[in-house]
């Protein structure tokens, strides 16, 4: 193990220096500086312009963007301690690209041409119920309150733990400059933000890697030190599909192909940066563009959690006591092993805040488009007022998104292991909606008085899914870590005595056994019971009963199997009219 030049056993440990705080606060004034610079641009336009960008946007910024908004603090945090605690194996994630061609060309082209502002219209439009729009959409903003709560509250939590960061200054200084600068500036505020703060993220994750591969002697020490322990080899790879495993090739790459297909296909934080574009090309490009750039992120957090268990190898500081949980591994040493140099733990706070920054200022621009347009956009008192009032309406609705959401993220330290329960309710959601997005366009039998088989659908595909979700918290279930060593910690340091071991699915009776379901796998079975109910209802309600579908609501695929409009009209004509 690489000695620390703190003193463990006194609790030392790293601060900010006046650099740090420089390094961390530019990145805040650039991202305000942009909101401010588009919000006084676009200050008399409307909400073609706050929500859409005047669909101007090109390839590249709105691929960054698309990107940055996945791609949150939780998963630079969570990456790292996944390959440190249990091997390089989440990689494989990357394969699961392979639905970003499918999204590229199945989805996009038809979502493109129907030019929505709000995606959950096509479900009003297709399955001729406004119901159905309203639940979806409902259903949308709070999986992404709760999920905005969570990207702000993990990091912060982390951070102020292992340094002398507050928590609540961690907690409103995401919230409410992202929530100001997106209400201000709109999407492409958001937009150009999303890019600053990506490559930020991505600089912070490559510094600190160098730093710590430098410090150990090479990469070659890293990777070996990583085979021996299990990390990382061809041996760490399982494969079939084990439904209650939490961690196989298969298992990662169909929930992650699931969850992709609904992030970039029909999500409005996805679909509402297409509408952006200028062409149909650069939404084409811009879905092709994350594929190198979320394959190179994905490594770099998985390279850092190797760099980190190389350094730590002979005294693991979660089994040495030094931190509580395996999340904090990678501020713990940053501050331990980085803050010899001003600057480096700045820029990973920036690095932090970046990918909590963008992801809740894509939610709240995409929450404030869906309340607008699904709920009042149509009211008569709304769609009176002039293009420019709406729009600051619209605003103030981002804005009260990003500040109910840094609320509900402030509760979040009573709320304790609730934390890892709202994740699970989040994944839950997007197996559903995709497979109401699936019916719609790929079965046009699937429509029916008020979309019952479509709320249907929705409504217990995510009761289903959040049971399995809440499971393993029910249970009280953690994941099993690899062997780790404090053979080599200093002798003074006082040990801690481990809690106890994990309880392990194999180990359950039934019916306890069922709810051992993998987290990769909720989204997966979200998906399957909403499309089996959706289509069974459908069924017994009588399907289309005689309503005729618009083809263009229907993929181009399937447009057979309905009668052709232009015939209809024509065989019309020929019939005689009678008295």
């Amino acid at each position: 193990m690489q000695e620390s030049e703190f003193d463990w056993t006194e609790g030392e440990r790293g601060s900010f220096s006046w650099l740090d705080y420089v390094v961390f606060g530019g990145m805040l004034v650039l991202s305000l500086a942009i909101g401010i610079f588009y919000a006084f641009r676009s200050r008399k336009k409307s909400n073609d312009e706050f929500l859409l960008g005047s669909r101007s946007l090109s390839c590249f910024p709105v691929s960054m963007s698309l990107l940055a908004s996945y791609i949150s603090a939780i998963i630079v945090l969570g990456g790292p301690a996944e390959a440190y605690y249990h091997s390089v194996q989440w990689w494989v994630v990357c394969l699961s690209q392979v639905a970003l061609p499918v999204v590229a060309g199945v989805f996009m082209p038809v979502f493109y041409e129907l030019r929505l502002t709000s995606i959950y219209e096509y479900l009003e439009l297709r399955y001729s119920s406004r119901a159905v729009r309203c639940v979806a959409g409902g259903m949308f903003v709070i999986q992404m309150l709760l999920y905005q709560a969570v990207v702000i509250y993990a990091p912060a939590l982390a951070l102020a733990s292992v340094s002398d960061y507050p928590l609540w200054a961690s907690v409103v200084s995401v919230g409410l400059i992202a929530s100001f600068y997106t209400a201000i500036g709109g999407l492409k505020a958001v937009i150009w933000t999303d890019v600053l703060q990506l490559f930020i993220l991505i600089a912070g994750l490559i510094c600190i890697i160098l730093k710590g591969t430098f410090d150990v002697g090479g990469f070659s020490y890293i990777w070996d030190t990583a085979v021996r322990n299990g990390r990382a080899g061809s041996q760490i790879f399982t494969y079939g599909y084990h439904p209650t495993q939490r961690h196989t090739v298969a298992n990662i790459v169909i929930g992650a192909f699931v969850s992709k297909l609904y992030g970039y296909a029909c999500a409005q934080t996805a679909v509402q940066r297409y509408s952006s574009m200028k062409s149909l090309t650069h939404a084409h490009l811009s879905i092709y563009l994350l594929i190198p750039f979320y394959t190179l992120i994905v490594s770099l957090t998985m390279i850092a959690g190797l760099v980190m268990f190389a350094t730590y190898e002979g005294c693991d500081p979660l089994a040495a006591g030094l931190i509580t949980k395996k999340d904090q591994i990678l501020p713990f040493y940053v501050m331990d092993r980085l803050s010899s140099i001003p600057g480096l733990p700045g820029l990973f706070v920036a690095c932090i805040f970046s990918g909590s920054l963008s992801t809740i200022s894509s939610g709240v621009n995409s929450q404030a488009a869906v309340t607008w347009e699904d709920v009042f956009s149509r009211r008569p008192g709304c769609a009176s007022l002039s293009k420019t009032t709406q729009a600051w309406i619209t605003k103030f609705f981002a804005l009260g998104y990003g500040i109910l959401a840094t609320c509900l993220a402030f509760l979040g330290d009573h709320l304790g292991g609730i934390l890892q329960g709202t994740i699970a309710i989040t994944s839950a959601v997007s197996g559903p909606i995709l497979a109401v997005f699936v019916m719609g366009l790929f079965l046009p039998f699937a429509n029916s008085k008020l979309g019952a088989g479509a709320i249907a659908a929705l409504i217990i595909g995510t009761i289903i899914s959040q049971v399995f979700g809440l499971g393993p918290i029910i249970l009280d279930m953690n994941p099993e870590l690899l062997p780790t060593s404090t053979d080599l910690c200093p002798a003074n340091l006082t040990l801690l005595t481990p809690s106890g071991t994990p309880i392990s699915v194999s180990e359950l009776p039934y019916p306890q056994k069922l709810l051992g379901l993998s987290y990769t796998q909720i989204a997966p079975l979200g998906f399957v019971v909403a499309f089996a109910v959706g289509i069974f209802t459908s069924f017994i309600t009588g399907g289309s009963k005689g309503l005729q579908v618009e083809r263009r609501l229907v993929h181009p695929w399937v447009r057979w199997s309905l009668p052709d409009p232009n015939k209809i009209s024509a065989k019309s004509r020929l019939i005689p009219m009678t008295n």
